[in-house]
């Protein structure tokens, strides 16, 4: 595996987590204080908000640090809160009308991300109905700035032999065949795959306790929102490794 002489951090689900997102950019800055001159990417693999306590503080933190070594990529649950502010009535395909699930529905987390912009939320829960009362308040809470932002993420980025997407993809499709469902939420057919790939993908979404290296994909939602860390993937060469705070850990493949 090559990168094209990038070295490259990817950074897992952030859900809201600011403090933890501006760790990691400190470690990165150390990092790259020891690897001065080289050519650096940083990619942050979605899912920016819900569930954490400061989703609009980390919407600031990416537009703010937005520079040519920066990409961001689209997450399904940030897709979610752009559409649920710009577009009432829609809902995401993969969200279950027959289970009650909507932007609002506890599970979800859009609660906490409208908090986070000034709007007073309920501590109750929420039923599909009511969620609607909510979109007139999101609308004037929200800057369109953020909304804007949100759209304009990609889906999918490559570099060298690695491609970096937000949940997964359909391994019998090409890389510029997938659909964006399947770059979004993406589970099925994907976690259990065990064929093999003539390029590796790294992403988030499904959260496990430690990064898992299985060679044709590198899964980096180590939970952050949930007690876990906020992980920094480490690419160099054919070089795979975890940053924190005191160096970099290697992440071997699975045998």
């Amino acid at each position: 595996m090559h990168t094209d002489g990038t070295r490259i951090y990817a950074i897992g689900d952030i859900h809201g987590m600011i403090d933890n997102l501006r760790e990691v950019h400190d470690w990165i800055a150390r990092d790259r204080a020891e690897h001065a001159g080289r050519d650096v990417r940083i990619i942050h693999l979605g899912d920016y908000t819900d569930r954490g306590p400061d989703s609009r503080g980390v919407i600031d933190f990416l537009i703010s640090g937005d520079n040519p070594e920066w990409v961001n990529l689209m997450g399904n649950h940030d897709r979610m809160f752009a559409r649920y502010v710009t577009h009432p009535d829609w809902q995401d395909p993969k969200l279950y009308r027959d289970k009650g699930y909507h932007y609002l529905h506890p599970r979800i987390g859009g609660k906490e991300t409208l908090a986070s912009y000034g709007v007073t939320m309920p501590k109750h829960d929420l039923g599909l109905d009511q969620a609607a009362d909510f979109h007139d308040h999101a609308a004037q809470a929200v800057p369109r700035a953020h909304t804007d932002f949100i759209e304009g993420l990609r889906l999918h980025h490559q570099i060298g032999d690695y491609h970096f997407v937000h949940a997964g993809i359909d391994p019998t499709r090409a890389p510029d065949q997938q659909d964006i469902v399947d770059l979004l939420w993406k589970r099925e057919g994907w976690l259990d795959w065990t064929g093999t790939l003539p390029f590796t993908i790294v992403h988030g979404h499904t959260v496990v306790e430690q990064p898992e290296h299985h060679g044709h994909r590198i899964g980096i939602d180590t939970g952050a929102v949930f007690g876990g860390s906020l992980t920094c993937l480490v690419l160099d060469g054919d070089e795979a490794g975890i940053l924190t705070g005191h160096n970099v850990r290697p992440l071997l493949p699975r045998s």
